[in-house]
């Protein structure tokens, strides 16, 4: 008889110590490792890849190739989605993690789940729905909704809430930050695991190196490809970008990828921090002004940005008086679905994703199922709930 084989999965990980730097997370971390609902081990995937593997399979990450990275709901296939924007940080960040011996399943899982709490029409979307929900002593971040996300509203699982990610997936998603650019971002180790309920949007370090490689590979994609976009719809031109920063990173989206990923890796090499040189942090600071001045604000960003404010206060509305109408029960809405579908998708969300809905309250109940909501299906909601269709 020919010897037995051993778990795949355990296999794997006895390599660890020989194939991961000393600052890595091992796949053996318990505390990296933490679940709220323990469960045993796959015979063949990693605890991160395992996470990966459920966030890709989400409905939350489906949804996000009809959400807006920079331009609203474009018609142009060739323009960036939230799906594709995170695909690129997965790459990004596996490639660094790789240079530096980390843990590539770990950056994958993080990146491809860190944008999952995106509203519809990108950061402008964001805005909206946060001021609605600071009238209601309420708040939103897509980095805190994305924690909610995955821990409470996509829940396939019968016997608990949410995807039930490890800690470490967790953190990552939760202080991935994309906007402005420290110099050197260290991780904070012993955080502790019920920080990531009390954070302050933008405050707190990740818990790992993974988590600080993947806060910077999201800046790295969207700086590229916005620009690359950008140059595509004739709104600049190569050499309006600042000559300070075109020499050091270049203007094309490669060049711009490949000139900050060699710099962070040749910085981090033996290190317990991510950080670039002086230059390159000077030249960065340079492009994205350049970029929130000749790309974000420009009348092809912005000129919906009225009409997203008016429609999400109306829609939010309108939502929530139908849920303080229900009372606790949702058979009107029910009636109402062949006339308005939108609002099946509403009462679904409520049912099966929320189930305890009348527990909740209502305006945090409105608020995930907006920020839920592709840019095309809140416009195709907004018709069938405003305006008039056809009779004949």
């Amino acid at each position: 008889m020919g010897a037995s084989r051993g778990c795949p999965r355990e296999d794997f990980e006895g390599r660890e110590d020989a194939v991961l730097s000393p600052h890595a997370t091992r796949f053996t971390d318990e505390r990296a490792a933490h679940r709220s609902y323990p469960q045993p081990k796959d015979e063949f995937r990693t605890d991160f890849q395992r996470d990966y593997t459920r966030i890709i399979h989400s409905r939350a990450f489906r949804r996000l190739r009809h959400k807006t990275q920079v331009f609203i709901d474009p018609r142009n296939d060739h323009i960036c989605t939230r799906m594709e924007h995170s695909l690129h940080v997965a790459s990004v960040a596996s490639t660094i993690a790789q240079a530096l011996k980390l843990n590539v399943d770990l950056v994958r899982a993080i990146a491809v789940g860190h944008d999952l709490g995106h509203a519809p029409f990108g950061h402008k979307g964001e805005r909206s729905l946060n001021a609605i929900a600071e009238k209601h002593d309420l708040s939103f971040s897509h980095e805190l909704h994305s924690l909610r996300v995955v821990d409470y509203l996509e829940s396939p699982y019968p016997d608990h809430h949410g995807l039930n990610l490890t800690f470490a997936v967790r953190d990552g998603i939760a202080c991935h930050y994309g906007e402005g650019f420290e110099q050197e971002l260290r991780p904070e180790r012993q955080k502790p695991y019920d920080a990531l309920l009390t954070m302050t949007r933008g405050k707190a370090r990740p818990a790992t190196l993974e988590g600080c490689v993947v806060r910077w590979a999201d800046k790295i994609a969207y700086l590229g490809r916005d620009l690359e976009d950008a140059l595509s719809l004739d709104i600049v031109r190569e050499d309006d970008v600042p000559q300070e920063a075109r020499d050091i990173l270049g203007t094309s989206n490669r060049d711009i990828i490949h000139s900050l990923v060699s710099d962070l890796v040749k910085q981090g090499i033996d290190g317990d921090s991510l950080s670039v040189s002086k230059p390159v942090h000077d030249a960065l600071n340079i492009f994205y002004s350049f970029s929130r001045e000749k790309i974000y604000k420009t009348f092809e960003v912005t000129r919906s940005f009225e009409q997203i404010d008016r429609a999400m206060r109306v829609v939010f509305e309108f939502l929530l008086d139908c849920l303080a109408k229900a009372q606790g029960d949702l058979s009107s809405l029910k009636k109402r679905e062949q006339r308005e579908p939108c609002l099946k998708v509403f009462v679904s969300f409520l049912e099966e994703d929320v189930r305890e809905w009348d527990k909740q309250r209502r305006e945090q109940l409105v608020i995930d199922f907006i920020a839920g909501m592709t840019d095309s299906f809140f416009t195709r909601a907004f018709v069938e709930l405003f305006l008039p269709s056809e009779t004949v």
